[in-house]
């Protein structure tokens, strides 16, 4: 068996990038014929999304204790060694420590397009079909996806680019102007207050809030708040269990034992909105429903993020009706130290950094490069 070292960091580590470590690791599966195995919290934003997925989840006690008798080794492979390569050097009881980048899935076209059968693989809860499905439809056939990647990029420390309006005012310009604008962002409040993006026709945008609730925010702050948590960050783990553990350890204290933990949870959970409730029942996120609706768009207007970029992947790339506008510039590299934090960068000039480390998914007749200078590097101090 081999393992993946998932990444739980503040940027980074989400669905989009659960996504690409689920390509990753399934075609290494199928073409090494050794069994991939994943711990009963890994990949929880995946698993909430999409069902009847061939993963191997250790969960029993039995497989539990066999599993921690197992002496791994773990390997670190740099981001861009290759699938080809990472291939060759696996052997069972690994751990793979690397991040699922570009490079680093299956070549298409090999060994019988093994990334096709992969990514065929990833279907959709019927209940979050349903969901989106019934919001999308008023919208008519053309409907432009536009992402708004906030939140932890703005983080210097981070490391990325942030898209300032100036890039999304231009991409819509490359699009029909007459056609409706569904806004999706993992920084819902500080985005919703910008209203800077839509300022121009407000009445063709649609900020996307909470689709469990027909994109009405639920009436409750600890529902929010728990909300919140698992979108913007990969330290809950995309659920609302430790988020709302994390919570109860704020308030009460960090030292609490397994059953008061579990009996202020539930006196928590009593609190929420009875929507709140069906929810957190149903195991259904945002990050979940917001990533169906964006595949079921025909237009899109990218972030520097795994998360759109799957999106658009998984979505209707169809030359004929499919227009993907996607920003040059992605990373400005952690520029972050204890000790100083360099000036950030406006832009990469002509470099068109997404297209180098991301060519096989963005070098389509129907995908344009656009320049997203960072506004942060304008700001006075």
């Amino acid at each position: 068996m081999f393992k993946l070292k998932q990444a739980y960091s503040d940027s980074g580590s989400g669905l989009g990038y659960q996504i690409g470590s689920y390509i990753m690791m399934r075609a290494l599966e199928k073409r090494t014929g050794l069994k991939w195995g994943v711990d009963k919290n890994q990949f929880l934003a995946l698993r909430h999304t999409f069902k009847d997925l061939p993963i191997h989840v250790i969960k029993e006690p039995k497989d539990i204790i066999r599993d921690s008798n197992i002496d791994y080794k773990t390997v670190v492979f740099d981001d861009e060694y290759g699938f080809n390569s990472i291939a060759e050097k696996l052997q069972d009881d690994t751990i793979i420590d690397t991040y699922p980048t570009v490079r680093n899935f299956v070549p298409s076209g090999d060994n019988g397009d093994l990334f096709l059968e992969c990514k065929n693989e990833l279907v959709f809860r019927d209940d979050i079909v349903e969901k989106c499905q019934k919001f999308i439809e008023p919208f008519g056939k053309d409907v432009i996806s536009m992402h708004v990647r906030r939140g932890d990029f703005k983080n210097p420390q981070n490391g990325m680019f942030v898209c300032g309006t100036d890039y999304y005012e231009n991409a819509l310009a490359e699009l029909p102007d007459n056609i409706p604008v569904l806004i999706f962002t993992n920084d819902k409040d500080s985005v919703i207050r910008d209203t800077s993006l839509i300022s121009k026709d407000p009445s063709r945008f649609t900020f996307i809030t909470d689709l469990y609730n027909d994109n009405e925010l639920i009436n409750c702050d600890l529902g929010q708040e728990l909300d919140r948590r698992v979108d913007i960050s990969g330290e809950c783990l995309f659920e609302y269990k430790t988020a709302l553990s994390k919570i109860v350890k704020e308030e009460i204290g960090q030292d609490l034992d397994g059953d008061r933990l579990i009996q202020e949870m539930s006196k928590k959970i009593r609190e929420l909105h009875p929507k709140y409730k069906s929810k957190i029942k149903s195991n259904i996120y945002n990050h979940s429903l917001d990533f169906c609706l964006m595949t079921m768009c025909n237009h899109y207007v990218m972030a520097n993020s795994t998360y759109g970029l799957w999106a658009v992947e998984l979505g209707r790339p169809i030359k004929e009706w499919t227009s993907v506008i996607y920003p040059m510039y992605w990373l400005q590299g952690h520029v972050g130290t204890e000790q100083v934090l360099q000036a950030i960068k406006s832009d990469l000039g002509d470099f068109n950094q997404t297209g180098y480390f991301a060519a096989s998914l963005v070098d389509r007749p129907f995908y344009k490069p656009m320049a997203n200078p960072d506004p942060r590097a304008f700001e006075v101090i």
